[in-house]
């Protein structure tokens, strides 16, 4: 989030008018600047919506995944189907579920960041993420073929990252109830759980 937010303040700044840029040289200069010129909370401006989109990606994904792997476990089991084929239809299905259900929390964020304004400058939503997103769901009926605009360009920038990642993570048996020491939690994390 700190990231995102110095690399939109770069690109802001070019177009803000002489006597009020910063000037700053790249995104990096400006994650070094801005903590010290505006404050370290102004680096967590905007993070409702990312956090939000996070919280529910991570969880539906994950949630999903992994009941379906336990539910259809005897696909390849017992009925000699290929495990990687299994999981790439596992994977996909909800990988779909929960970009669908997090995209619109993400995409908030530009709803109210880059929007054309009303007259006068007056946003729609008081700048609040919290009210356009209450506006989002309000009017998802007239949202619904309008819903996921700039979904592939999210999808090429994270989507595939998380897809590849959740496959590394079902891969080292981080996604298995199965409880051998060596792909157990306590194993993996000795620091954060207690192991028994």
């Amino acid at each position: 989030m700190p990231f995102e937010t110095a690399r939109r303040a770069y690109y802001a700044d070019k177009t803000w008018p002489l006597e009020l840029r910063r000037n700053y040289k790249s995104p990096l200069q400006a994650l070094i600047r801005i903590p010290f010129e505006e404050g370290p909370a102004y680096l967590f401006r905007g993070g409702f919506p990312i956090a939000a989109h996070q919280f529910l990606f991570w969880t539906t994904y994950c949630t999903i995944y992994t009941f379906h792997k336990d539910k259809y476990f005897w696909l390849w089991q017992y009925q000699d189907f290929s495990y990687d084929w299994c999981k790439f239809l596992n994977q996909s299905i909800s990988f779909g579920i929960a970009s669908v259900i997090a995209y619109p929390a993400y995409y908030i964020r530009e709803m109210v960041d880059l929007w054309p304004k009303e007259r006068g400058g007056h946003c729609t939503w008081d700048n609040s993420y919290r009210k356009a997103f209450k506006w989002q769901i309000e009017n998802m009926d007239i949202l619904f073929y309008n819903f996921l605009p700039g979904y592939w360009t999210w999808f090429k920038r994270y989507g595939a990252l998380y897809f590849g990642a959740l496959w590394l993570a079902d891969n080292l048996g981080m996604l298995s109830n199965c409880n051998e020491a060596f792909n157990s939690l306590e194993v993996q994390f000795p620091i954060f759980v207690e192991s028994s």
